[in-house]
């Protein structure tokens, strides 16, 4: 159902949005390449981790004891062998004899037990019948350290051959990174990175490095989304401003359908000099929604270039630049997700410092501080005037999501939020 003068609600705009979004293309890249890409397909483990059993202490591996029937508080073994990390055993240990180990080195066979050396007492005694031999190691053990497997990490106890390693849609971290190191994986395959054009249109715009003329104010929506794009992974392509004029708009977005993502900022609403429709429609764009339930952000517009086999999808982001940053965050952002293979995050919510009326009968996005207290993540609204206060906006780190219908929202009550700082 559509909301209120037949607009479309925010849900039913996502949902829209995102039935449009297409993966991108899988490649192979350089394993040190690969951090925050999605892989395109599973890992499987190619081998048994580790491939041997490997000591978990430094200590001595030890066979089983040789005590006969007589019951004694401490076993004596022969040292007969050290083995370092990177080493191979030389021997299989016999009944009585031990080998001096470090962590991580391989456990010879007819090891019982890793004992680790503070529960080891080591002592020399004279060789017999050796000439010129200063003696045979030996090493003095208690019986309740002498405990079957301990101390040893089996072969194959971390990952079997076969396992899936990493799931298809991982988005690989330093972890998986080291992870995959470690079995090999010299090249991975990935989502590739979604290329989005960033366009801001109007007459009055200057960068944001120039002194404005009477009439004019900085571009502060491009460089955002800039920031905003490659924080969600994707790869920001900066285009020139448009003019309001049908000649300089075509320009542009000609240039800006050959991404993977086109977003616009101005020149969606119903203004006399908001083109950008028009232009998208003789670009063969077809529309998918214009116009939600929502403050800020009701001029929002979606839409999807299909050519020559590939894909454009099209945002037009409203000029005012909070609406333009809650329309990515609302929308962009998921879309990007899917498109790089991810999937869409299950909605956080957080209590409210105080209570909260929504005045107005769209659903609004207000700006709010988040912060974690005992625990428990909490959202107090920011005193915030308009879509075009970003002095307001830039004290708060988050959004939360009010709805007309509910009412008078309490102090303590939970409701859904997003983080601007990546929080989760």
């Amino acid at each position: 159902m559509a909301g209120a003068g037949g607009l479309l609600t925010v849900q039913q705009a996502l949902q829209l949005a995102l039935q449009a979004a297409v993966l991108m293309d899988s490649e192979d890249v350089l394993l040190e390449q690969s951090a925050g890409l999605r892989l395109a397909s599973d890992l499987l483990v190619p081998q048994d981790q580790p491939a041997t059993a490997r000591a978990m202490m430094d200590g001595f591996a030890v066979a089983s004891e040789v005590c006969g029937d007589q019951v004694v508080e401490q076993a004596v073994f022969a040292v007969v062998e050290t083995i370092t990390a990177g080493l191979v055993p030389q021997r299989v240990l016999q009944a009585g004899e031990a080998a001096r180990i470090m962590t991580g080195a391989m456990v010879p066979g007819g090891a019982m037990c890793v004992v680790p050396v503070e529960r080891a007492v080591l002592q020399s005694v004279a060789a017999e019948g050796v000439a010129g031999d200063s003696g045979i190691e030996r090493v003095r053990i208690g019986r309740e350290y002498l405990k079957p497997s301990a101390h040893i990490l089996p072969a194959g106890s971390l990952a079997r051959r076969g396992e899936i390693l990493l799931p298809v849609g991982t988005r690989i971290c330093a972890q998986h990174i080291a992870l995959l190191a470690e079995h090999g994986f010299a090249r991975v395959p990935v989502r590739r990175r979604v290329e989005a054009a960033v366009l801001a249109t109007g007459n009055e715009l200057v960068h944001h490095s120039e002194t404005p003329q009477q009439g004019c104010i900085r571009n502060s929506n491009a460089p955002m989304l800039q920031s905003q794009l490659t924080a969600a992974g994707a790869i920001p392509r900066m285009l020139r401003t448009a003019q309001d004029s049908l000649e300089s708009l075509r320009v542009q977005i000609q240039r800006g359908l050959r991404s993977d993502v086109l977003l616009l900022t101005g020149g969606v609403s119903a203004g006399m000099l908001d083109l950008v429709p028009q232009v998208l429609r003789e670009a063969g764009v077809q529309q998918i929604l214009h116009g939600i339930r929502m403050k800020p952000g009701k001029p929002l517009y979606v839409g999807v270039l299909q050519q020559a086999g590939r894909q454009c999808l099209v945002f037009g982001l409203p000029g005012n630049p909070v609406s333009s940053l809650a329309c990515f965050e609302l929308f962009v952002r998921p879309v990007l997700e899917r498109m790089s293979g991810g999937v869409v995050a299950v909605p956080v919510r957080a209590a409210l410092v105080r209570g909260f009326t929504v005045r107005g009968d769209r659903t609004l996005c207000q700006p709010v501080q988040l912060r974690l207290s005992e625990g428990q993540l909490l959202a107090e609204p920011v005193s915030w005037t308009s879509s075009a206060d970003l002095k307001s906006a830039s004290d708060a780190n988050g959004m939360a999501i009010f709805e007309p219908e509910h009412g008078e929202y309490g102090a303590g009550e939970l409701v859904q939020v997003i983080s601007w700082n990546g929080w989760f």
